[in-house]
């Protein structure tokens, strides 16, 4: 899975992976999400529905998931590795703490970001403040799907109820929670019971909303069984490091 808005089409580091897997005998099955790019439509029966990014409700990255995971068991896949990419990374977290599915053996993070820390970090003090003031007003209004200013999206819009929901504190989502510090606590995080590989850049840009001992540190402390790999130079889409981030899939990942 993809970061905000984003999807697996425009992450080439992907094309590395799928290669790395399968020459470890490992199926490679990857997929976009409700929040795949900005604004589209779904016939839902006879209607349509506006979905994507712009309108996402972070927790339906519960049926998204459950779908993939399915159609793998259906397939005759009974040992799977959950694996996804900045707000993946959330996703995937979120999706095994509330299913605990037996058949998820180990999880693979690339790049997971304390989400709201990362909006502050990209939203000017004063657009931050905007955006919060109006999607709290419009929520409480009754007009979650009205479009306000949010200049992380390259759209430069989100609706006023994703806003709400899922990118101010204390929401669904925010669990990864950098900047409570190397003792801050994490039930969410704490509750995976299964081993789990982090991966990120040393210059990621996204990741890094406090120094990276300190993203190290919380991991640590939150993650019983947690493996984490730091690729020097590599920024949040691993540019022309994907040959790194494959290796250390490769050694990491047994079959």
């Amino acid at each position: 899975m993809c970061r905000i808005c984003g999807n697996f089409y425009e992450n080439r580091f992907l094309d590395t992976l799928a290669k790395t897997y399968t020459k470890k005998e490992t199926s490679f099955l990857t997929f976009n999400n409700r929040g795949t790019n900005f604004i589209s439509e779904l016939l839902k029966g006879n209607e349509f529905e506006i979905i994507d990014g712009c309108y996402e409700k972070f927790t339906d990255c519960l049926l998204d998931i459950e779908g993939a995971i399915n159609y793998a068991k259906e397939k005759g896949y009974k040992d799977i590795i959950l694996e996804g990419h900045s707000y993946g990374c959330n996703k995937v977290i979120y999706y095994y703490d509330k299913k605990k599915d037996e058949s998820i053996k180990k999880i693979v993070l690339l790049a997971p970001c304390d989400i709201p820390q990362e909006c502050i970090k990209y939203l000017s003090e004063e657009e931050y403040e905007i955006a919060k003031r109006e999607s709290t007003k419009l929520v409480s209004e009754g007009k979650k799907n009205e479009l306000i200013d949010f200049s992380v999206n390259a759209n430069g819009k989100i609706s006023a109820g994703t806003y709400y929901q899922d990118f101010l504190p204390h929401g669904e989502n925010d669990f990864i929670r950098y900047v409570d510090g190397v003792n801050g606590k994490s039930e969410i995080l704490n509750s995976i019971d299964i081993p789990v590989l982090v991966i990120f850049g040393d210059i990621d840009e996204c990741v890094l909303t406090q120094d990276i001992e300190t993203v190290k540190g919380y991991l640590n402390k939150n993650i019983k069984n947690c493996d984490i790999q730091i690729i020097e130079g590599a920024d949040h889409s691993y540019t022309d490091k994907y040959e790194e981030l494959g290796e250390i899939i490769k050694e990491k990942i047994k079959k």
